[in-house]
């Protein structure tokens, strides 16, 4: 039987990931305005955007339905994922060895953005589409890898019994650090803005969306980004409560949700103060992280 408070906990975590990664955008944007001696826009500047964008009719440059179904698909995928959080010690969307969904989840978002560029006769959506499955295949086996180590430090392929269960080593520590890495790579923050990258590509695989569709895309993008971060979040938070409790619970969410606003703000004071890589630049270093993965999982295997 399922409790009342879990049902609090629940709604409350599908409030958290539906409301506040544009608030997180905001938070961004305000801090690079900080940093470049600019009074920048209000924290809620990105949802105003957004409405204005949902409100606009979009061009459909193209007959492919995938153009139009893109945009949702992606979003859908993203919110999926971040619903598969723990939200505290509670998840909306919970099951066993859901680890693996979610993995293949959030990997979704950014196959529907290629998509969507790969479906218009535009040279700038393809370089910016190819761009994204060069950054997709390199940091993929990343996140594999370091999902790998968590997993069999806990042997649980579930997220919340892995965050319940994980037990401090040398290679969870490293793990921690690559999979930081990975966050930030896979979410597309400079300088691995490689795919977009406005004064390149035009926008990359948005170059030809607009109105409502380019909203809801990037809407998909930042749920994405912050089911990332929240994920690392629960990973960091729930070791310490070691517990399921209504108590436990209303401790760790304003800690996840504190670590997340944190991290934005680390991630945006990065983002302002560095340039964007090259695209063989990116593709090397992910390369190097790879195998650095690759000897932390080992790390894992042999008890470390």
């Amino acid at each position: 039987m399922v409790s009342w408070y879990s049902w609090i906990f629940d709604i409350v975590g599908i409030v958290i990931a539906v409301i506040l990664p544009p608030y997180l955008d905001g938070i961004g944007r305000r801090i690079k305005a900080r940093i470049q001696y600019r009074r920048g826009p209000p924290i809620t500047q990105t949802w105003y955007d957004l409405k204005k964008l949902f409100g606009l009719p979009s061009i459909v440059p193209t007959r492919s339905p995938v153009f139009i179904w893109a945009p949702y698909l992606a979003l859908a995928s993203a919110l999926a994922a971040a619903f598969m959080l723990p939200y505290g010690a509670y998840v909306p969307l919970n099951y066993s060895d859901n680890l693996i969904v979610f993995f293949y989840v959030i990997v979704m978002t950014s196959i529907f953005l290629i998509l969507g560029g790969f479906s218009v006769q535009n040279a700038f959506s393809h370089i910016g589409s190819t761009r994204e499955v060069a950054l997709l295949l390199t940091v993929e086996p990343i996140l594999a890898t370091v999902y790998g180590v968590f997993a069999y430090n806990s042997r649980y392929l579930n997220i919340l019994g892995i965050s319940l269960h994980l037990i401090p080593k040398i290679s969870l520590i490293f793990a921690y650090v690559v999979l930081l890495y990975a966050i930030y790579a896979e979410s597309g923050f400079i300088p691995f803005d490689i795919a977009e990258a406005e004064t390149e590509v035009l926008g990359g695989p948005l170059t030809e969306y607009s109105g409502r569709l380019l909203g809801v895309f990037y809407y998909a993008l930042y749920v994405k980004r912050f089911a990332l971060l929240w994920l690392f979040a629960a990973f960091l938070v729930l070791p310490f409560i070691r517990g399921i409790s209504p108590i436990s619970s209303a401790i760790a969410l304003p800690l996840e949700f504190l670590i997340v606003i944190g991290l934005y703000s680390l991630i945006t004071t990065i983002e302002a103060t560095n340039a964007r890589l090259r695209v063989d630049h990116v593709v090397k270093t992910n390369i190097k992280v790879f195998f650095i993965g690759i000897a932390i999982l080992a790390l894992a295997f042999f008890g470390w």
